[in-house]
């Protein structure tokens, strides 16, 4: 896993990761892929939706620079 999130990372590729109810180590091990912390969300129930709405809105904002 983590050889694939830095080689997508490398290749410039911004990586999302949502530890949806993950036990610690799956936790641990999407924030290590997630390209920054703040690409990272570890959510729990509904929370989730906070997650993609923030994910959403950052892939918007993106656009609109890029």
């Amino acid at each position: 896993l983590q050889s694939a999130c830095t080689q997508a990372k490398t290749s410039g590729v911004i990586v999302y990761g949502i530890a949806f109810e993950a036990p610690a180590g799956g936790a641990t091990q999407i924030a290590g892929c997630a390209s920054s912390p703040s690409h990272y969300f570890n959510a729990t129930g509904l929370q989730i939706n906070t997650a993609f709405r923030a994910i959403a809105s950052n892939i918007s904002q993106l656009r609109l620079t890029q």
